[in-house]
């Protein structure tokens, strides 16, 4: 005869399941957030944190500018930047180029 026992749930794996699922969902929308990109002028009263230089990355890539800034917020993004005010934007080649820009923190 088939037994249905084995079929029951883990109460304590669903419980820890359910925890692990919570505590995902709970973490604030401010720490998945990126950097705003504002101007010089927004970012007086901030700290400043670091100069930072996204790369596109090899390969032809026909809006490099696009691959370049996305690096550049990630890498903002790490150093906890809150604002980013680009600074320029180098193509390298026709295709590839760096984004550079300055990180501040606005929240203190």
């Amino acid at each position: 005869m088939l037994s249905f026992i084995a079929l029951k749930p883990n109460c304590d794996t669903i419980n820890k399941r359910l925890a692990f699922i919570f505590l995902l969902l709970s973490i604030p929308a401010v720490a998945l957030a990126q950097p705003q990109e504002v101007t010089v002028s927004n970012v007086k009263n901030c700290q400043y944190i670091n100069e930072i230089k996204g790369s596109s990355g090899y390969g032809k890539k026909n809006n490099w500018q696009n691959f370049a800034k996305y690096s550049a917020l990630t890498q903002a993004e790490q150093l906890g930047a809150s604002h980013v005010v680009w600074e320029q934007f180098t193509p390298i080649g026709a295709f590839n180029g760096i984004a550079t820009a300055k990180a501040y923190n606005c929240n203190s």
